[in-house]
């Protein structure tokens, strides 16, 4: 992996909170809110129009946070009166919509010349002496915590950084930019910007230079050269886990199943949760309770990374399916409360194993190859051609990476508007094909009338020749 030698930058913006002055009250008494309370109740309001403020778990937590906040444990909605800010917010509304064209526009270009101003600033980074771009310069402002799936922690109040917890990434030769950060550090292996703990989740949180800096996409190349090696030895690779499968070792059949399972249906490893995920399982954390075996058939039913839900069903071969129902009994009978079908099995053995069969092969490449797989196969199939319009190609693009997001369990569950979007999409295709069709015909007949005039010329000017030569001839 190459190493860079230098990195110079500005820092990343650390957005403040502008207080409003707001109140509320509670249990009838007013409160002058504090910054930070008046942001977590702006936020608070402006969910209220949502379906999120009848999720219960979202209700409760969002205010657990704000009355540990406001110094008073125990309070619910039912105990503040946010009309204040609630005015606060439709007044604001009304604003927006009270404005004239002219006036939206003119918002809009000081938004825009704000926005380039501080692209300027903190949007770019010197690599290597080579001017390239950061992809995200701004740090994650607070908010209530989304979540996906059925994520415990939805409607937690999510702190944003400030400039104290933000690690900045610099080469020895470059200026400390200006503000109380945290540390200056330099790891001329990694390619981020600037890192944190986000204080919620406890997760690290990167700013990365952008997708667009060569050795960027040099070693995204390096990675997707590593998952087009599987491709290359899958035989092997199968014939091997099967191996596995069939050994007298008992820690080699868990391990060789598991590796079975990452293949076939592309399931994460499963030790890699964090602890304040829900019941957050992968290949080898599975618990009896997360697998249905009918024949060959094997159902698969649990919460997978970011607590969305994973159901898929497969049919696996007679030694596969006789090692499960063994570790399935064995788990039953452990007095733990929740006993793993792979106890004892984790990704360093996975990989361990996979990395004797082809070097350098991991789940995670494993799981790489065959998204990677299906996002060309969507390509083949989608009839795009090089002279098609740019969005077309761009669609084709878009719904093969959402053929590898529904393999690798990524989406929840389809956006709202996903059909309505396909439908114009397929609308836009349409009109496109007919005006490219017109376009077609229409040159076709121009050229076809320019033969037919040249034909003409042809013709006069041999008429015209001939009455020359008579001229003459006289």
């Amino acid at each position: 992996m190459t190493k860079i030698k230098q990195l110079k930058h500005n820092g990343i913006l650390v957005v403040r909170y502008e207080p409003k002055g707001l109140s509320i009250t509670i249990k009838g008494k007013p409160h002058k809110l504090t910054p930070k309370q008046e942001e977590m109740a702006l936020a608070w309001v402006r969910k209220l129009s949502t379906p999120y403020v009848e999720d219960p778990v979202f209700c409760k937590n969002f205010f657990e946070d704000f009355s540990k906040e406001l110094g008073i444990e125990g309070l619910t909605d039912e105990d503040i009166d946010f009309s204040e800010v609630i005015d606060y917010v439709e007044r604001e509304r009304q604003k927006k919509e009270a404005m004239s064209k002219e006036e939206k526009k003119a918002a809009r270009e000081a938004r825009k010349k704000k926005r380039e101003e501080l692209k300027a600033h903190y949007g770019t980074a010197i690599l290597d002496g080579q001017e390239v771009e950061i992809s995200n310069w701004t740090a994650e402002p607070s908010s209530i915590f989304m979540g996906r799936g059925e994520h415990p922690l939805r409607g937690r109040w999510k702190e944003g950084p400030t400039e104290k917890d933000i690690t900045l990434n610099l080469s020895p030769d470059a200026p400390v930019p200006e503000g109380d950060w945290k540390e200056i550090v330099w790891n001329p292996d990694c390619l981020w910007v600037a890192k944190w703990e986000d204080k919620l989740t406890g997760k690290t949180k990167y700013v990365w230079l952008s997708d667009s800096t060569p050795i960027k996409q040099n070693r995204e190349i390096e990675k997707y050269d590593k998952a087009r090696k599987v491709g290359d030895n899958l035989k092997k690779i199968r014939k091997a886990i099967l191996e596995g499968i069939k050994s007298p070792d008992k820690r080699t059949r868990k391990v060789a199943a598991a590796c079975y399972i990452i293949d076939k249906i592309n399931m994460r490893v499963g030790d890699e949760k964090d602890e304040d995920e829900a019941d957050t399982v992968g290949a080898t954390t599975l618990r009896p309770e997360h697998i249905k075996i009918d024949g060959n058939k094997v159902t698969f039913h649990f919460l997978g990374k970011d607590s969305v839900e994973w159901h898929k069903e497969a049919v696996f071969p007679d030694e596969v399916i006789a090692v499960l129902r063994e570790l399935i009994e064995e788990a039953k009978q452990s007095p733990d409360d929740k006993p793993q079908i792979f106890s004892d099995v984790g990704s360093r053995h996975v990989n361990a194993f996979l990395g004797e069969i082809v070097d350098g092969l991991t789940a995670k490449v494993f799981r790489t190859y065959h998204a990677s797989n299906v996002v060309r196969q969507a390509l083949d199939e989608s009839d795009v051609s090089e002279t098609d319009p740019d969005f077309v190609k761009k669609e084709a693009a878009v719904m093969a990476n959402r053929e590898a997001a529904i393999i690798c369990n990524h989406m929840k569950q389809e956006p709202k508007n996903f059909e309505n979007r396909l439908q114009r999409f397929r609308e836009r295709k349409l009109k496109a094909k007919e005006r490219i069709e017109k376009a077609i015909a229409n040159r076709q007949q121009r050229e076809a009338r320019l033969v037919e005039l040249k034909e003409k010329l042809q013709e006069r000017k041999a008429q015209l020749k001939e009455q020359e030569s008579l001229l003459a001839q006289r």
